[in-house]
């Protein structure tokens, strides 16, 4: 029986990272920067945002969450007035799609309650079981 509360609770920080990744996105989706050359480097101007992603993998109990970059990191935008703006008027912008952003935290919040659900059963079971030994 441990190891569900186990399982569940890998699940429940898994759900919340996710729902910080998608977050984290949405507030930084026009935090736009240089286009970097094909060097890497920006020079000198600031750097789009990163935008962020969860990948899970099993763990004994449950599952671990990281965070991991999205690639491509950045779309290219027109923006000749952005002090970023390279010669061409081009500046980069994170790659985040709003709609898919939602979808995320929808399937994050539903994912929570889900394990959620499974902690109040295994509290009650437990309950149950130690009610009935007395």
């Amino acid at each position: 029986m441990a190891d569900s509360i186990g399982i569940a609770l890998g699940g429940l920080t898994a759900q919340t990272r996710r729902l910080e990744a998608s977050a984290s996105n949405v507030a930084n989706v026009r935090s736009t920067g240089a286009v970097p050359s094909t060097e890497r480097t920006t020079d000198g101007k600031r750097t789009a945002y990163q935008p962020l992603t969860v990948a899970q993998t099993d763990a004994n109990p449950g599952t671990r969450a990281t965070f991991t970059p999205i690639t491509p990191p950045y779309l290219q935008e027109y923006a000749p007035d952005d002090s970023a703006a390279n010669a061409d008027g081009m500046v980069s912008a994170p790659n985040v799609d709003l709609a898919t952003e939602r979808v995320t935290q929808i399937a994050a919040n539903r994912a929570y309650g889900a394990n959620v659900a499974v902690v109040r059963t295994q509290d009650e079971m437990l309950t149950s079981l130690l009610d009935s030994k007395v």
